[in-house]
């Protein structure tokens, strides 16, 4: 397509494709042609001092009289600033060899020191340079919260770590690399805090990505890109408060009625979080039957399932092993999807309120009065020996933890009956 310039009332315009281009003295307006589902819409973009700006038309000849419109008002600018006095243009002048080192044009100085001015709430530009030279070494690498984020990264991995923590590496200190668009060291607390309080996100999850940050700070700072002798940003950081919530778990007589109403495909689901601790994310990242060695009767969660990132090995107690029993010949993964639609069904079916991480706390509460010892149940569940105690630590009876033991299946018409002490 041939493209031709005119010049119509002193507007230079480029005509036959798009965009098409006005200009008007040093003065450059665009129009772009959107495509929107079955029509089309056009764009008119120009730059100010304070950014890009994009205004859209349905109507082409409306989009090009606001072109025309805007690259007059700007060219008008540009003949105000040529009517700069004798002082104003010795300003002018002065002000562009001052900053001619710097490389950048003067409105953008303007606008710099316009934004130092208001976060500073005063003229102490200077002091607030000498300041953060002298607590930003600059002798040390720059390096930013995305290269910083990308490094650690790749130490975890090589390091093997799961894919869940390598996840949120990825996600949640990625969202921070794109919020920190700088010089890791120059971050400050208070960037820190100010960040996390503007995430709509409740406190433990403002928490875990506390705890990421501090990790990641302290890593850079072990690679020698932050001062050695000095505390991180994030080490500044006060950590969120947040009330403990009491545990839910099942009685025995509940439990008894999820398993008695639960499909053949679920029934492995619960009895492996209820009875042996499984997290329900280790089960949908694909823990195999091959996982559970029944003579041994112990299961292994590997290092790249487990959400740890360490191999754990669980032993079983014998109502878990009859519970899998009737599946010990299969292989592959065991329950690798989402559990939702068929939680549904069973709650419908069993009458039984489902509670938030129930099956786990049960299993945790239960063990923990069977066996007395937290380091035990910590190791089976992948927790911290303080975890296991603060939540499960005298939850239950001994009766109740006996009860829940003895939870097995009787064979009856080829119908699961599960034994319930009365």
């Amino acid at each position: 397509m041939v493209v031709q310039e005119q010049e119509i009332n002193g507007v230079k315009r480029t005509q036959g494709q798009f965009p098409m281009t006005i200009k008007r003295g040093h003065a450059i307006v665009k129009i772009y042609r959107v495509k929107d589902r079955h029509d089309h819409n056009y764009t008119v973009t120009y730059n100010k001092p304070s950014g890009r700006v994009r205004k859209t038309f349905a109507d082409l000849e409306l989009a090009r009289r606001e072109a025309n419109k805007v690259a007059q008002h700007l060219a008008d600018g540009d003949l105000e600033a040529l009517k700069l006095t004798g002082a104003e243009r010795q300003i002018y002048v002065e002000a562009e060899r001052t900053i001619k080192p710097t490389g950048l044009p003067l409105h953008s100085v303007a606008h710099e020191f316009a934004r130092a001015f208001n976060i500073l709430g005063g003229a102490h530009i200077v002091e607030a340079a000498r300041y953060y030279k002298q607590h930003v070494d600059v002798n040390l690498p720059r390096i930013t919260a995305a290269e910083a984020v990308e490094k650690f990264y790749a130490a975890k991995q090589a390091e093997g770590l799961s894919m869940t923590y390598l996840n949120d590496i990825r996600w949640l200190l990625g969202d921070f690399a794109r919020a920190f668009q700088c010089p890791l060291a120059s971050i400050q607390p208070d960037d820190l805090r100010q960040y996390l309080n503007a995430k709509r996100i409740g406190l433990v999850a403002k928490q875990n990505r506390r705890r990421l940050l501090v990790v990641l700070f302290n890593f850079v700072k072990a690679q020698g890109w932050l001062r050695k002798n000095e505390a991180t940003a994030a080490d500044a950081l006060s950590p969120y408060k947040i009330k403990q919530r009491d545990v839910e778990i099942y009685t025995p007589r509940e439990m008894a009625r999820l398993l008695n109403a639960a499909d053949k495909d679920l029934l492995p689901y619960l009895a492996l979080i209820a009875f042996g601790g499984i997290r329900s994310a280790e089960l949908r990242k694909g823990l195999p039957w091959e996982a559970i060695n029944f003579e041994r009767g112990d299961i292994i969660v590997p290092a790249a399932i487990a959400k740890t990132g360490r191999k754990r090995k669980i032993t079983m107690n014998e109502n878990l092993r009859e519970w899998l029993a009737p599946y010990r010949l299969k292989s592959g993964p065991i329950f690798n999807k989402s559990p939702r639609k068929r939680i549904a069904k069973l709650v419908k079916a069993s009458g039984v309120k489902w509670k938030r991480n129930g099956l786990r706390h049960s299993f945790g509460s239960y063990r923990m009065e069977q066996t007395k010892n937290e380091g035990q149940v910590a190791l089976e569940m992948g927790n911290s020996p303080k975890v296991v105690k603060d939540h499960y630590f005298e939850i239950v009876d001994e009766r109740a933890a006996r009860d829940y033991r003895n939870l097995k299946p009787l064979p009856q018409d080829d119908r699961k009956i599960v034994a319930v002490a009365q």
